[in-house]
C-alpha cells in the first residue's frame, strides 16, 4: 500500500534528488511500488527594470528546504533502493523509526489541480512588530541583538539589523528564533 514518507537531502540538491528517484523507479521498473515524488515549492516573481525595459523574473522558492517527499510502498527493498540515491542524507524518522506521514498532514504541502498548494495551517500573529529591539535566541547568531526591520507573516520570518562585528547586516529569522527585548 502506498503511503507518503519524507527523505531529507543535502541543501539545494531536492530537484536533483527527484530527478534521481525517477530515473531509478524506471530503471528498476518499481512504477507500482512509487507514486507521487513531490517538494513543496511556490513560484514567485519578481519584476524588475533593467535598462528602462519590464524584466519579470519567476524563481522556484522551495517552502521546505531539503526535504523531498515519496509515495511509496515501503518495504527493505524500495528503502534500499531510496538511501542509496545520491544526495539524500536519510529517511525522516520518529524515535529512530521510519513512520508514514498521515494523509491529512500532507494536504498542505502537495499541490492541488490548480497548482497552488493545499490547505496551509493558519499563520500565528508574529510575536515582534516592526522597529522592536530583539534578541536572536538560536541559530548561528545566537545572543546578538538588532532591530526588526520587516515582517513576513506569510512565510512566518522576519528581517532585523542586527550589528556584527561593528557593521549592521540584515538577517532573516524566523519568528520562534527571536524574543522581544
Amino acid at each position: 500500500m502506498l503511503a507518503w514518507y519524507s527523505v531529507t537531502t543535502f541543501s539545494g540538491q531536492e530537484l536533483k534528488v527527484k530527478q534521481l528517484l525517477e530515473a531509478m523507479i524506471e530503471r528498476e521498473q518499481v512504477q507500482d511500488l512509487f507514486g507521487r515524488i513531490e517538494i513543496p515549492h511556490v513560484n514567485e516573481e519578481h519584476i524588475s527594470t533593467k535598462k528602462g525595459k519590464r524584466v519579470v523574473k519567476i524563481e522556484r522558492r522551495n517552502l521546505m528546504p531539503t526535504y523531498v517527499f515519496i509515495q511509496m510502498d515501503l518495504n527493505d527493498r524500495t528503502r534500499h533502493l531510496v538511501q542509496n540515491i545520491q544526495g539524500i542524507t536519510k529517511f525522516v524518522t520518529i524515535g529512530g523509526k521510519i513512520h508514514p506521514i498521515p494523509e491529512e498532514e500532507m494536504v498542505a504541502v502537495l499541490p492541488r489541480d490548480n497548482g497552488e498548494l493545499g490547505e496551509l495551517l493558519p499563520m500565528e500573529a508574529p510575536p515582534v512588530k516592526e522597529g522592536d529591539s530583539i534578541r536572536i535566541k538560536e541559530g548561528p547568531f545566537n545572543d546578538y541583538t538588532g532591530v526588526v526591520e520587516e515582517i513576513m507573516k506569510e512565510r512566518g520570518k522576519l528581517k532585523a539589523m542586527v550589528v556584527i562585528f561593528g557593521r549592521s547586516i540584515p538577517v532573516e529569522l524566523n519568528f520562534s528564533e527571536v524574543e522581544v527585548l
